[in-house]
């Protein structure tokens, strides 16, 4: 089966704009009605990592969340907008992200995902049980709304793992605590998450990417795109090429080709719409890491990652002793004394939540000298 992935051109969150290219991306599949009939209840699930301006280019942007659920509307469906952010609320985050203000004039609800279900999985699955949000389970449609942006620990997050979002709270450092420094382990999670969950359609925004130390701390990057799709492996791996990445190099693409999943080689994909040729990115940045991922035994991986796998360090000049890194770290290896911030690396897991979520991007990565030898 050859796997669709739709590209189309917009240059800028102009509302009219965002709805034209969405019009066009969404074309080649056959519209927004080929995916929401009358009456369906679908679920929304944008990128929400924390409360921050649209122009900070942290969250999916509210033009286009407004776009795709004006056209869900047009329908006959029901949109909601859903996710569980890493810090904070869902209202708080939602309303600083401009995500609230296109509920409430849509007439749209904010699904908090509290209510939890537990699915066990079948055969060939590595892990056994999943708890997930209710809410992405009971809607008729899952809308898979990510933005492009790099990712610290698993290089991008893009289709796949946005939808890591449906774990509620605090259940996403049991994930963390885990993988530990295993990028491949947590991958492997991630892409079989996405194939329980199964979202109806995933719809990339590409418009203004992150580049750098993302998913929180890097730099605006104009791409210029959306995506669209039904399988978001298909469009994380035409991602990787656009951006210049061997898709191989993204852990979920190989954890998705290892269990033999669609939409992980380029005999499987067909681009619709702007040819690779014509948008490729040009000098976007990669996260400043050295990652070791190479087929070694985790016992021969532990010893190792002072050497090869970069750190979290507080720039003292930045921070202002909030306390949030503590807050969502999962092995608990952050304290803070006197607004002062403290790392024990013994216990540090190296899954960079603490600089995913500073408000004040004050936790920054340093190389192990391996690393700094090789730049």
């Amino acid at each position: 089966m050859i796997e669709k992935v739709s590209v189309a051109p917009c240059p800028t969150y102009e509302y009219q704009q965002v709805l034209a290219g969405l019009r066009k991306v969404m074309e080649p599949l056959g519209g927004m009605g080929a995916f929401v009939s009358r009456g369906d209840r679908v679920l929304l699930k944008p990128n929400l990592l924390a409360a921050k301006v649209p122009d900070r280019g942290v969250t999916t942007h509210p033009s286009v969340v407004k776009a795709v659920a004006q056209l869900v509307q047009q329908e006959g469906g029901v949109p909601v907008i859903g996710d569980s952010p890493a810090v904070g609320d869902l209202h708080r985050v939602a309303a600083k992200a401009g995500i609230k203000e296109v509920a409430d004039e849509l007439g749209s609800g904010l699904v908090e995902f509290e209510e939890v279900v537990q699915i066990r999985t079948g055969e060939g699955y590595t892990f056994r049980k999943f708890e997930l949000a209710k809410a992405a389970l009971e809607a008729d449609v899952v809308i898979n709304l990510p933005k492009v942006k790099t990712h610290v620990m698993m290089l991008f997050t893009l289709g796949v793992k946005n939808i890591f979002g449906c774990i509620p709270g605090m259940r996403k450092a049991q994930w963390h605590l885990k993988a530990g420094v295993d990028h491949l382990y947590f991958a492997g999670m991630l892409v079989e998450l996405c194939q329980i969950v199964k979202p109806t359609l995933t719809i990339v925004d590409g418009i203004v990417a992150m580049e750098g130390d993302g998913p929180s701390n890097g730099d605006p990057y104009h791409l210029g795109l959306i995506l669209a799709g039904t399988n978001p492996f298909a469009l994380d791996f035409v991602i990787c090429e656009i951006l210049g990445v061997p898709p191989e190099e993204l852990p979920t693409i190989q954890a998705a080709r290892q269990r033999g999943f669609a939409g992980t080689n380029p005999t499987q994909i067909e681009v619709i719409g702007n040819m690779l040729q014509g948008v490729k990115a040009s000098g976007f940045r990669l996260p400043s890491r050295f990652d070791l991922e190479w087929n070694l035994p985790r016992f021969v991986k532990r010893p190792l990652k002072d050497i090869f796998i970069p750190k979290p360090k507080v720039n003292a000049a930045l921070c202002k002793g909030c306390g949030v890194c503590a807050e969502v770290c999962p092995p608990r290896a952050i304290s803070v004394s006197g607004k002062k911030v403290k790392i024990d690396y013994s216990r540090c897991i190296r899954c960079y939540c603490c600089q995913e979520v500073c408000p004040e991007g004050a936790v920054q990565l340093r190389e192990g000298w391996v690393g700094r030898f090789i730049s």
